[in-house]
């Protein structure tokens, strides 16, 4: 492999990259997420459910009469998945410098360096 390979492989590893997700404005954002009911096991389960009726994927009775476990399964998943998002998920923030108004004593101004933050899933 020559070196035109090698930087040829580099170039195209990182055209491959997705590019980020364009910044929403924060007085939207702030106002839907007030709005946001919150993680919900069995409202996600029942989504799931009817997304496999829909593929064909019999969620009830099967036909010799036993029970059915794929919505069992279903719910045991979702829960374990949820219930590690909102305990084990560790969220952090960085702002930007210039990004937020500051006011020391008389004196407005903005913040000069990076901060940093922490949030909760609910």
């Amino acid at each position: 492999m020559g070196i035109e390979q090698i930087c040829q492989t580099i170039t195209n590893f990182f055209n491959n990259v997705r590019p980020p997700f364009p910044q929403l404005s924060r007085l939207l954002l702030v106002c839907s997420m007030i709005r946001r009911p919150g993680l919900s096991v069995i409202q996600s389960v029942a989504n799931i459910t009817k997304d496999l009726n829909k593929l064909g994927i019999p969620t009830g009775s099967m036909p010799d009469g036993s029970a059915n476990l794929t919505v069992g399964f279903t719910f045991a998943t979702t829960k374990e998945i949820y219930r590690g998002v909102k305990k084990d998920a560790s969220v952090q923030v960085g702002i930007l410098p210039g990004t937020l108004m500051v006011q020391a004593g008389p004196y407005p101004g903005t913040n000069i360096m990076p901060g940093q933050g922490f949030a909760d899933i609910n």
